[in-house]
């Protein structure tokens, strides 16, 4: 009964995704919103919740700060509440790479995917990670029809699925990508897509 349940729960949380073709695009600034030829800068701008089927929709992307400081500096999630104070994300150079960063205590940081394979933190979104993670890449999406999903989405390597789960200790949704169909979801998560941009705008 248990199994069945946990089935059931896996296939309403899949259903919430809408049927779509994902395309990569370019890992550089100009795929990113609000791109400044000038500065060769993309943004600031929020990331937000997507496509979840709840009403988290729309809630944009904060931080966690964590005590393990020898894996990240903190960890991305999702706020729980809506006219929450944010920080800016913007895609900027480090060295010789294009990278989302995120603006911590005044200074904006790299952002990339955790890679701890078969860790509790596999697939989530690092801030200032000391370990070398997976590159944030921009995506588009479309219909079956051929129209474009509004929005440019964030992923890797063709993955654009991410899971939400409530954290208790913070009361913000961590969110970690998909990277294989098969996945199981755990307890308490659902799906969803995680968008760049500014979620009162269209695209």
């Amino acid at each position: 009964m248990l199994s069945l349940l946990l089935t059931l729960t896996v296939a309403a949380a899949v259903q919430a995704i809408p049927d779509i073709e994902v395309v990569p695009k370019e890992l550089t600034c100009s795929n990113w919103p609000f791109f400044h030829q000038m500065s060769s800068v993309a943004g600031p701008f929020s990331i937000f919740a997507d496509s979840t089927g709840t009403d988290i929709d729309g809630n944009r992307g904060t931080y966690a700060t964590t005590s393990e400081t020898t894996i990240a500096a903190g960890w991305v999630g999702i706020t729980s509440q809506t006219g929450t104070a944010v920080p800016q994300v913007q895609c900027q150079v480090f060295g010789s790479a294009e990278m989302l960063a995120m603006n911590l205590n005044g200074q904006f940081q790299p952002l990339s995917i955790s890679e701890y394979i078969y860790h509790e933190y596999d697939g989530l979104v690092f801030v200032k990670n000391v370990a070398r993670g997976a590159p944030i890449q921009p995506h588009w999406h479309y219909y079956p029809n051929g129209t474009r999903q509004a929005g440019t989405f964030l992923g890797w390597n063709n993955f654009t699925t991410w899971a939400y789960l409530l954290d208790s200790q913070s009361n913000k949704y961590r969110i970690r990508l998909l990277t294989d169909s098969a996945q199981t979801l755990y307890d308490g998560e659902f799906t969803g897509f995680v968008r760049a941009g500014d979620p009162s705008l269209s695209d």
